[in-house]
């Protein structure tokens, strides 16, 4: 029996049924040996399963580019706007420790959805982040013209957390900028570590749903069979021991 709410398992249900154009990073592996990232863009939906046997590659794959690749992705990108307002309601039931001065998110994904939850929760929104989204190694940068934080609380909200690399990117451009970053919000944990590392670092962490939780939702109702199930599961067990 699931444990998700009625409201979730609405959103669960639109993650994994709704059709999207989006991008999805791959990995080849070149003649000399080394490994090269790029994207495609293809018909996906949100929470999705490789249909290549090069997907799905992450930033830690940019380290370990050895590592199994994930049959896997939470994708959020490119959503219509009934979804994004979903998971902004989604996000916004997450009962916080401290009311931030401020949130933001993480470009390109996060965006739509982290301004839903701003006009939904009343926390101001505030722009910091720019993008290079170069496929082998993408960057957050500050964005121009951000105002300086003054010592201002902010939440960052993001799309999902696998290993957490990419947040402390993100986490020292805003204190650079004169943030005090005083957690995390994201929609899905994959639960591969990103969690612990975060909260060892002394950040706040905040998710409405496990990755293990949708999936199992997913079988129990036959949305995915259960080959395809013991599969993510299994490999989210490898990936977290990495």
């Amino acid at each position: 029996m699931s444990n998700l709410t009625k409201s979730q398992q609405e959103l669960a249900d639109l993650l994994l049924n709704t059709k999207i154009e989006a991008k999805v990073r791959r990995r080849k592996q070149n003649s000399d040996g080394s490994f090269k990232f790029y994207y495609v863009i293809r018909e996906t939906s949100p929470v999705d399963f490789r249909a290549d046997s090069t997907e799905f590659a992450f930033v830690h794959h940019e380290k370990n580019p050895t590592a199994p690749l994930s049959p896997i992705i939470v994708n959020l990108r490119n959503l219509p706007q009934n979804l994004v307002t979903k998971i902004a309601s989604a996000l916004a039931e997450v009962k916080l420790r401290e009311r931030p001065d401020f949130c933001t998110g993480i470009p390109n994904a996060a965006i739509p959805f982290a301004k839903e939850f701003s006009r939904i929760s009343k926390i101001p929104y505030v722009t910091i982040f720019e993008k290079d989204d170069n496929p082998g190694k993408p960057r957050i940068l500050p964005a121009k013209e951000t105002p300086f934080g003054n010592g201002k609380t902010l939440l960052i909200i993001d799309d999902v957390i696998t290993k957490g690399e990419s947040k402390f990117r993100a986490f020292e451009v805003a204190e650079k900028l004169g943030y005090k970053v005083v957690g995390l919000l994201i929609l899905v944990d994959r639960d591969e570590g990103g969690r612990e590392t975060l909260e060892k670092a002394g950040y706040e962490f905040y998710a409405p749903f496990k990755l293990a939780e949708l999936l199992k939702y997913y079988s129990d109702k036959n949305s995915i069979d259960k080959k395809r199930y013991n599969e993510v599961i299994e490999y989210l067990k490898f990936s977290k021991s990495l």
